[in-house]
């Protein structure tokens, strides 16, 4: 048991250093999220991570193809949130901040590479949800496909059933195969009245886009994709001067034939508007894909009575970039990275209808809006812990989504770490050079700079940037990185994190 004094001083910390924004002049003012109250008893909750998914390639979302029919009706049970950010377009400081609800440099993790040297250990001041949760009495198990998300990360701390196989280098678990294991292994769990929490990941979307063969047929280019690619600003040209001798772009993106990768980099790469748009016919038959295998998730939680009666939560980690900004990938801090789809579906019981969510969420949230719906015994240091805020307490309106690059290496010419504040119309992006950038994203949107005509709110909006920077939960010290784990390392390359090229 611990005691009291460090749980109340811990928080009276916290409380000291954090203050409430106000948002800036000319922010879209969202109405705030529906409230809702608690749970007479700890639910069950069901986390359904969905690595690399864009959420303007959804139907609950608008997108104009049929990709995603079970996720969209599960979203038509639920609150769908329209303006949901991941903190960083990265898959391991993405997932730890939905389980401590801390930002990725509060919580020590800011890139994928950095779980090969300097694993995260659950520890005062950055908590994972599934070691309170099971000292609390829950049932916890993990289900993860790819190698970001290794047991040599750290992030399985807390959760007494982890799957993650070894794979090869360069490869991952397919969905069937996540959803084969989960319904495994819950047909072979006793029977219990201590409630679950479940964590399912998927990792289909990601590069490189190879969907089943049933599934790769399923979409083709025809004028209104390619109109689509228009209008998003998309430029061939540019991406094939950007990537003229990338050998990732050629195995991850724009492959001729999904046979066979294509190994001549000496001959530069060709990019087309029909290529991008195969490009994208690949990722939506992926999204296809998934989507079969969420169905059968859902069906088998539903037939046990977990959907109804759980917290279930479905999400992105981060976005994706099919050639917009000049990208392919993710890594960055740009809308198309981190705008991420977030659907909450809610147990009846607390009397909160369906419906769309226009205010902006971060993904630092999520934990505190769930574990704010009951009451759980020990959960204090935790709760102490969090800068997300609950997202239905029905006054909830944040001013700002936090941004930030990933830490690992980038080729790309940008120099330090970056940093962005999103305020919904204004996004400020920081660097430590002070070469600073701000974007109208209700004008030009993220192609014209406009911070020399708007001086004092990109002053206003850095000054906010940097006491956020300056946070940091207490008792919480600057890890020295140690040796790197080899395996893990030639693990995270083969799926594209790392090289001379590295973007995501």
């Amino acid at each position: 048991m611990r005691a009291p004094g460090p749980v109340l001083a811990f928080a009276a910390l916290l409380c000291a250093c954090s203050g409430e924004a106000t948002p800036p002049a000319d922010s879209p003012a969202y109405p705030p999220p529906p409230a809702a109250g608690r749970l007479a008893a700890p639910p069950s909750i069901v986390l359904v991570t969905l690595d690399t998914l864009r959420r303007d390639h959804l139907g609950c979302y608008g997108y104009f193809r049929a990709t995603t029919p079970h996720l969209d009706a599960l979203a038509a049970e639920a609150l769908v949130f329209e303006r949901a950010f991941a903190p960083m377009a990265s898959t391991l400081p993405s997932h730890l901040t939905m389980l401590t609800g801390l930002y990725p440099h509060q919580h020590g993790m800011t890139s994928n590479r950095r779980g090969a040297s300097t694993p995260f250990t659950s520890e005062l001041g950055r908590l994972s949800a599934a070691q309170v949760l099971s000292e609390a009495g829950y049932r916890t198990a993990a289900f993860v496909s790819a190698a970001p998300l290794s047991i040599r990360t750290g992030i399985q701390t807390g959760f007494q059933h982890y799957s993650a196989r070894e794979l090869a280098p360069g490869t991952s678990q397919r969905a069937a195969d996540t959803t084969d294991l989960v319904l495994e292994w819950l047909a072979n769990e006793p029977p219990s009245d201590a409630p679950l929490f479940l964590w399912v990941h998927y990792f289909d979307p990601h590069e490189p886009n190879d969907p089943p063969p049933r599934y790769a047929r399923r979409f083709a280019t025809d004028e209104r994709l390619k109109d689509w690619l228009r209008a998003r600003g998309i430029d061939p040209a540019a991406l094939a001067a950007r990537y003229a001798h990338s050998e990732r772009v050629r195995r991850h993106f724009l492959r001729n034939d999904l046979s066979a990768v294509r190994e001549d980099a000496s001959v530069p790469l060709q990019v087309t508007l029909d290529s991008l748009a195969e490009l994208v016919n690949r990722y939506d038959a992926e999204l296809a894909y998934l989507d079969e295998e969420l169905g059968r998730l859902f069906d088998a939680l539903r037939a046990r009575g977990l959907l109804d009666s759980a917290l279930v939560v479905v999400v992105a980690d981060h976005g994706q970039s099919l050639g917009e900004n000049v990208w392919l990938g993710h890594g960055t801090i740009t809308d198309v990275n981190t705008a991420v789809p977030l659907i909450l579906r809610l147990p009846p019981a607390l009397g909160v209808p369906p419906g769309r969510v226009a205010a902006q969420a971060s993904l630092v949230d999520l934990m505190p809006t769930l574990l704010a719906r009951f009451e759980l015994e020990g959960s204090e240091l935790l709760r102490g812990q969090f800068e997300g805020e609950d997202l239905l307490s029905g006054h909830f309106a944040r001013p700002h989504a936090l941004l930030e690059r990933t830490a690992d290496e980038l080729a790309d010419g940008e120099e330090g770490r970056q940093y962005a504040l999103h305020t919904g119309r204004w996004k400020l992006i920081h660097r430590p050079s002070g070469r600073d950038e701000l974007y109208d994203l209700e004008g030009a949107g993220e192609h014209v700079d406009v911070l020399a005509a708007n001086a004092a709110l990109a002053g206003a909006l850095r000054a906010e940037l940097q006491a956020l920077l300056a946070r940091r939960p207490a008792l919480l010290e600057r890890e020295q990185e140690g040796e790197a784990d080899a395996a893990h390392l030639e693990e995270l390359e083969g799926l594209g994190y790392g090289g001379e090229d590295e973007g995501d």
